[in-house]
């Protein structure tokens, strides 16, 4: 039998969830937002002007490889942990109704100055609160290498 008690929700797995990141790594990685006012002038209306995209930090983070590229010309993947009270603070500072809505906003995810394609995420939450985000990464200029 479950235990269906009502209980209520915490800040427990949120702290413990940074906690583990930063002991784990802590590392700082910054999401690619695109700019919340567009830039009107003729050349970017034309596609001249390459867009500039705003740095959302986000800290802790844990970064890792997933597993090593077992074929030839199989692309390396990584997988990015991010703190669930990371991503509420910055949902806040830019008045977004969720953090669904800053994800499908982003653009890519810079580590360490490399910039990363998403290609999957996930939360991890308990009692319905989200602790920890997950996201799958791929290399952006392993992807302009297989295009050409």
């Amino acid at each position: 039998m479950g235990d269906f008690s009502v209980r209520n929700p915490n800040q427990g797995p949120v702290l413990m969830a940074d906690a583990l990141l930063r002991a784990a790594g802590g590392n700082v990685v910054s999401l690619l937002v695109a700019p919340g006012v567009p830039d009107s002038s003729d050349a970017a209306q034309l596609g001249l002007n390459a867009p500039n995209f705003q740095q959302m930090t986000l800290s802790p983070a844990l970064f890792r490889q997933v597993r090593a590229a077992m074929n030839e010309g199989q692309l390396p993947r990584y997988e990015l942990l991010i703190s669930a009270s990371a991503v509420a603070q910055q949902v806040s500072a830019l008045q977004l109704t969720s953090a669904d809505a800053l994800f499908d906003s982003a653009a890519g995810v810079m580590v360490d100055g490399a910039q990363f394609v998403i290609e999957s995420r996930a939360v991890s939450e308990v009692l319905g609160q989200v602790y920890l985000y997950r996201f799958l990464l791929r290399e952006a200029h392993a992807l302009k290498q297989t295009v050409a």
